[in-house]
């Protein structure tokens, strides 16, 4: 009897394919949540909190879960601090009252109960003088009359008159000069209408593929326009933004920058998103109006996701290699590598002109990187790129040693110039890293043939570090550490476990 198929993510098992894609984008939705905030902070996780509970199809799997409980305990330990520094405060308010019930019992100046101080009948004189129609000096003397129109006063007056006048002549054109009409409210609406309004057309034209393409009724193309929607972070197709309260847009957008979809006020677009838009495509239903702000020409919107989505890449890549131990700065260097083989011209951290864009633009239209004025994005296939597939599982045996076998899952974003794999077995977790620099510049004698070394190799297990060149040596994978070919990585091709 067939065994069932199942799937991997991490530590936890998925009997469907929709349960396994639940979860990874549950844990893209995580990471960009713990990038911008601080889940241990009570203050934050109370706001991350209530905005979960206002959109409870935020999370929809285990990963999620568990995150929630993450927040709601950080949340309940921020209130039990508060209570208990007000448990600590709450017998000072009867001290300080009894403290000044006792000064108001003091005679003040040092009198007893009929003294009376020199200032006090000064004060009295002042007043009974007050009442004759004269102002008098502390010494007894008259005081002189305050005069309101003097020469001084007017001109002081003429100079005032004057500001105001320049004031509103200027401030009209002063405030349209620093006024940008973009504020980051119109910025928040702009961008959430045209994602809005993108996600409508899209829906529209895979409701006509699959029901006069593939052939479906309309009840089921309905049903799969709305889960290929399901891919972005959130589905505003049948929303009305134009309605929205300020505080609405603002919450949608800071879930869309959470959840990756816009980046850097650009539009990311999701892998599958991207496929679907290809299917569409191919059968001549869709056509491209661009992808960004309002007011971008098509050009410097595909150059603004081009830059979001390096930005994107060079973020993975820092990770990935952060993980075998290097340093920030030789994690940067090697990113850097990676991000220039993979795309030729590096621009995420420019600050680029229209002119700058457009000749960026020809540059990828050039090298396949931009298409149609839509960002070409890596495959997450690394076989595509000559890089080896290892999920679910690997045996690894260094210098001929006795095989360790272990649970193996992908963890990069665009595996194209190298690849990253966790590995598990039992409690010991470990990193495995390929990369694509081999160049065909170095040849490994095996026996009686040659193969080609085809780039660094890297293995992190508990605190152990193994470095070498990895290449194919027939159905596994060797590794070439100072002249040694003995190592070894099997591939495990039962995927039913």
């Amino acid at each position: 009897m067939a065994q069932e198929k199942k799937y991997r993510l991490g530590e936890l098992e998925f009997n469907t394919e929709q349960e396994y894609r639940d979860a990874a984008m549950d844990l893209k939705r995580i990471k960009g949540i713990v990038d911008k905030y601080d889940p241990e902070d009570p203050e934050q996780a109370k706001r991350i909190l209530a905005s979960i509970h206002a959109h409870p199809e935020t999370f929809r799997s285990p990963y999620g879960r568990k995150f929630k409980e993450k927040l709601e305990a950080a949340a309940r330990r921020g209130m039990s601090s508060a209570a208990a520094g007000r448990t600590a405060r709450a017998g000072q308010p009867v001290a300080e009252e009894k403290t000044l019930q006792g000064a108001k019992r003091r005679p003040f100046g040092g009198f007893g109960k009929h003294g009376q101080s020199g200032a006090d009948k000064a004060a009295k004189k002042e007043r009974a003088a007050a009442r004759a129609g004269r102002r008098t000096n502390p010494d007894g003397s008259e005081k002189e009359k305050f005069q309101i129109f003097t020469p001084k006063n007017f001109a002081i007056g003429v100079v005032i008159v004057a500001c105001v006048v320049i004031f509103s002549i200027l401030s009209p054109r002063f405030f349209k000069l620093n006024s940008s009409g973009d504020s980051n409210g119109d910025i928040r609406r702009n961008m959430v209408t045209a994602y809005a309004k993108s996600q409508a057309e899209l829906k529209m034209q895979l409701y006509t593929y699959y029901f006069n393409v593939v052939g479906q009724t309309e009840e089921e193309a309905q049903k799969d326009a709305e889960e290929g929607l399901g891919h972005y972070v959130m589905d505003l197709s049948d929303r009305t933004v134009s309605t929205m309260t300020d505080s609405e847009i603002s919450d949608i957008y800071s879930r869309l920058v959470e959840g990756g979809d816009i980046q850097n006020n650009s539009f990311v677009e999701p892998a599958e998103i991207t496929v679907l838009k290809d299917k569409l495509v191919a059968a001549g239903l869709s056509g491209n109006t661009g992808n960004g702000v309002e007011g971008e020409t098509a050009v410097m919107a595909a150059v603004n996701n081009m830059m979001a989505y390096q930005q994107r890449v060079f973020s993975s890549l820092c990770y990935g290699y952060s993980l075998l131990g290097n340093s920030d700065e030789n994690a940067r260097e090697y990113a850097s590598e990676d991000m220039n083989a993979m795309f030729g011209e590096v621009i995420f951290e420019y600050k680029l002109g229209e002119e700058d864009k457009q000749s960026y633009f020809d540059s990828f239209v050039k090298r396949g990187l931009i298409k149609d004025n839509q960002v070409v994005r890596f495959s997450a296939d690394p076989t595509a790129y000559n890089l080896p597939e290892l999920t679910p599982a690997i045996e690894v045996s260094i210098r001929g040693g006795e095989s360790k076998a272990y649970q193996c899952s992908m963890i990069s974003y665009a595996p194209a110039a190298s690849v990253f794999y966790e590995i598990h077995k039992g409690k010991q977790k470990g990193y495995l890293c390929f990369r694509n620099n081999g160049g065909n510049t170095d040849y490994i004698q095996l026996g009686d043939n040659t193969v080609t070394a085809q780039g660094d190799f890297f293995m992190l297990a508990g605190s152990e570090l193994t470095t070498g060149k990895w290449f194919y040596n027939n159905r596994n994978i060797g590794i070439l550490m100072n002249g040694d070919t003995s190592s070894l990585i099997s591939y495990v091709h039962d995927l039913n476990y």
